[in-house]
């Protein structure tokens, strides 16, 4: 039996229709039978064709074809398919108002346009060297640095300070943080280093957390906790070409094509001038450096007056390319004791001073990785303090340096002293050290 409704427009047509398969079965006799619909559509009306596969085609005319009425068994057997017919219905006319829905709800809504949000991404900050990068959002340049190091220090001899021996060991973890700007008087620099220490032998090295440098600059200006100019040494370990060489300061230099100038002003300590007066009073410092390099050939002149002493002393130092390696000599020169003038309290007691004194060294770059850098100081007391025996002492010994990967290295250092007409006149001692510079 076939089953069909159709509107008079799209029957005159001929309208295409699509097949379509029902999952839904229909017995007739003895076989079951498929049924099938198929739909019309057009842009005025559509229509539902049922049937079942292989009958001939009857009409149903309940309204508008004027046919006659179907039989009962007929309507029953086509129950299945008008439950088809009422699904695709309610679906179609489902589907249309829900898109008539949004597309008003789209003509009546504004578009809003949301902008994307810049992300804050670490930039390299090229202009001071390697290492730094820019603070979000500023123009403040930033880096971080250190190294971790660990230490053994040994000594033993006549002058040690017990008779047998002694040993410690220590590590360190030394932090530094450095911003740069540029502004129209030039960089403006902060500075900030902290120590964080444990020692096993306090007589070697303290513990704690301690403040080792912070200062601010600008331009050539700088202020704060530092080290002065005669912080700087020769190469190696060896030479004692100074005293007192952290201040709170204030400093102004100047560098310009291999040339270096400047003067600072420093707040001398009590226990730095051997002021014992209570209560304790600050006094001040003045230290200078001139100096130059150019052509493998570096010199520097530092000069220090205590003014509550009234006295100061002279250090003259120069360095030379001289093979694989570079070659150091230094002298010192003291007109009585003083903050900067180099002390000799550790094995002579207190009011003991160097007068004068000479050093040499050489730094041998045996390969890419090992340096070995032997050395020598004579230095000269000063005979008027009182309790002092010696007139004089020596020291040498030899500096190691290897390093076993970059950031990495290992250094050795042994010295050997020897002091004139005194009751303890040895001292062998040294350290061993692996540090990790970052």
């Amino acid at each position: 039996m076939f089953f069909f409704t159709f509107c008079k427009d799209l029957w005159r047509q001929g309208t295409n229709l699509l097949p379509i398969r029902n999952s839904k079965r229909v017995r007739k006799g003895s076989r079951a039978e498929t049924g099938r619909f198929a739909i019309a559509i057009s842009s005025r009306s559509c229509m539902f064709i049922f049937g079942s596969e292989g009958e001939t085609a009857q009409s149903s005319s309940n309204q508008g074809m004027g046919q006659g009425t179907p039989r009962r068994k007929s309507q029953t057997r086509f129950k299945p398919y008008l439950e088809v017919i009422m699904n695709v219905k309610s679906l179609l006319l489902g589907s249309a108002a829900a898109f008539a829905a949004a597309s008003g709800a789209q003509a009546a809504d504004p578009v809003v346009v949301i902008e994307p949000v810049a992300a804050n991404y670490v930039e390299v900050c090229d202009a001071f060297g390697a290492g730094f990068f820019y603070i979000p959002g500023t123009e403040t340049c930033l880096d971080f640095g250190g190294y971790i190091r660990f230490q053994v220090d040994f000594e033993t001899g006549d002058a040690a300070r017990l008779s047998d021996g002694d040993w410690g060991s220590w590590t360190r973890g030394h932090l530094d943080i450095t911003s740069k700007t540029d502004t129209e008087l030039g960089t403006l620099t902060g500075v900030i280093k902290i120590n964080a220490e444990y020692s096993s032998n306090t007589y070697f090295n303290g513990s704690g957390v301690k403040l080792d440098q912070t200062y601010l600059g600008l331009g050539g200006f700088q202020a704060g906790y530092f080290t002065s100019y005669w912080d700087d040494g020769l190469v190696g370990e060896i030479d004692d070409l100074s005293g007192e060489t952290k201040f709170n300061s204030m400093r102004y230099g100047i560098v310009a094509d291999g040339f270096i100038a400047g003067l600072s002003v420093d707040a001398l300590s009590p226990s730095m001038i051997s002021y014992d007066y209570t209560p304790a009073s600050n006094h001040v410092g003045f230290s200078s450096r001139i100096g130059f390099a150019a052509g493998g050939v570096d010199m520097k002149l530092d000069g220090g007056y205590d003014t509550y002493n009234e006295e100061g002393s002279l250090r003259l130092m120069a360095g030379f390319a001289l093979g694989p390696g570079e070659l150091n000599f230094g002298a010192q020169w003291a007109s009585g004791w003083n903050a900067y003038a180099n002390k000799a309290d550790d094995y002579f007691g207190p009011g003991a001073y160097s007068d004068w004194a000479v050093a040499v060294g050489y730094g041998l770059n045996v390969s890419d990785k090992f340096k070995v850098t032997p050395a020598f100081q004579y230095t000269h007391l000063d005979d008027t303090a009182a309790g002092i025996e010696a007139d004089s002492y020596w020291q040498g010994g030899a500096l190691f340096e290897y390093e076993i990967v970059d950031g990495l290295a290992a250094k050795l250092n042994l010295q050997y002293y020897k002091a004139d007409d005194a009751d303890d006149q040895d001292l062998f001692n040294g350290w061993f050290r692996l540090q990790r510079d970052f």
